[in-house]
């Protein structure tokens, strides 16, 4: 009984696509895991839900990373250039894990210590309407891998 609600659900999700969303919801890339710290965050609890689990999608057109109430979608066509990092430790480099800012000016999702990957996005400037890159910082299990596919490798 419970296969068939199942199927019935993602069978009733999937034909009501269209064939131009099914063919961008592929997913080049996943990666799905729950941070490390996770159960120090009991002592914080509100903040339990937004820190739940860290995940990275990439598809043809977009690259989504993050946590699960606060992640980044980018369109792939926006990044400017994507360069693996060997390793960094969190808290030595960022100051913790979580979401962090430095004083350059980049935004790091950091969960734990390791391999990471580091992307230069194309942002508009308000004012002037000019291009000025913005970096983001990230963890990743196969950071080569993911640059590989970020730069279309």
């Amino acid at each position: 009984m419970v296969w068939y609600f199942v199927h019935r659900i993602s069978t009733t999700t999937i034909s009501s696509m269209s064939a131009a969303e099914a063919l961008t919801s592929l997913s080049i890339y996943s990666e799905a895991y729950p941070p490390p710290w996770r159960p120090v965050l009991i002592l914080v609890f509100p903040l339990l839900p937004i820190f739940w689990m860290y995940r990275i999608d990439i598809t043809d057109t977009t690259l989504k990373f993050g946590y699960s109430c606060a992640s980044t979608t980018i369109d792939r066509s926006d990044i400017i250039s994507a360069v693996p990092i060997d390793h960094i430790k969190g808290l030595r480099n960022w100051g913790g894990w979580g979401i962090r800012y430095n004083l350059k000016g980049e935004t790091g999702y950091i969960v734990n210590n390791g391999s990471w990957v580091k992307i230069a996005v194309k942002t508009k400037n308000k004012k002037d309407g000019k291009c000025s890159p913005k970096i983001y910082v990230f963890n990743c299990n196969e950071a080569v891998r993911v640059c590989r596919i970020l730069n279309g490798d």
